[in-house]
């Protein structure tokens, strides 16, 4: 029986122990709430009480490079890409400029056919421009040639077009003799054997 100066009855300790309703419950949060955040309160809870170490916001501008997760086979490939352009660049430049500084001499009757690219005696030849394979300058028979933008048909009959017997890896130093220049040995061709035409070579008069 319960005691009347206590104010309460068996049957209070019973509802007590019932389980609370879910409203019950959220008025019950609600409180422990109170006025902060409730997303916050409960990540706190759920985390046990231990906070949550927030990190500084990055600068929009770095955040991207931040979050790239870069591929250590792509970068290897990549390195190796640059390095092989690198060394075919230096090698097409160091050629060039190999050519450029070199004389060559033509095989054929004797060693006093020579060509190049420059020509330090004679300024002309610096203001040639460069065409692939053709040298600027040619010494033939004592008297020096330089390329002009003329050309000829790329054949020798015999005739017209004579053999001189001088080469130059794929190169072929051919005597005109059907005009009065080609006669009197003012102008040559150099003709690259296979091709549609050959450059002429004038005598260099200034040099």
């Amino acid at each position: 029986m319960a005691d009347p100066r206590s104010g309460a009855t068996e049957a209070g300790p019973e509802r007590d122990r019932r389980r609370m309703s879910i409203a019950e419950r959220a008025a019950r949060r609600d409180r422990l709430v109170g006025e902060r955040d409730r997303y916050a309160s409960l990540v706190r809870v759920l985390r046990a009480g231990r906070e949550i170490p927030l990190r500084p916001r990055r600068r929009r501008g770095l955040a991207f490079f931040d979050d790239l997760a870069w591929n250590p086979i792509g970068t290897r490939l990549a390195i190796v890409v640059a390095v092989v352009v690198f060394a075919v660049l230096g090698a097409k430049l160091g050629g060039d400029w190999v050519r450029e500084q070199s004389v060559a001499t033509w095989t054929g009757p004797d060693a006093s056919v020579t060509s190049g690219q420059r020509l330090d005696a004679c300024a002309d030849v610096s203001a040639l421009a460069q065409v692939e394979t053709y040298p600027n300058w040619l010494r033939y028979g004592g008297r020096l040639y330089l390329r002009t933008d003329a050309v000829r048909p790329g054949l020798i009959d015999g005739i017209s077009y004579v053999d001189s017997g001088y080469r130059l890896d794929h190169l072929l130093l051919v005597l005109l003799r059907n005009t009065p220049a080609g006669r009197a040995g003012q102008e040559v061709m150099v003709w690259s054997d296979g091709a549609m035409a050959g450059y002429v070579y004038s005598e260099a008069t200034g040099c």
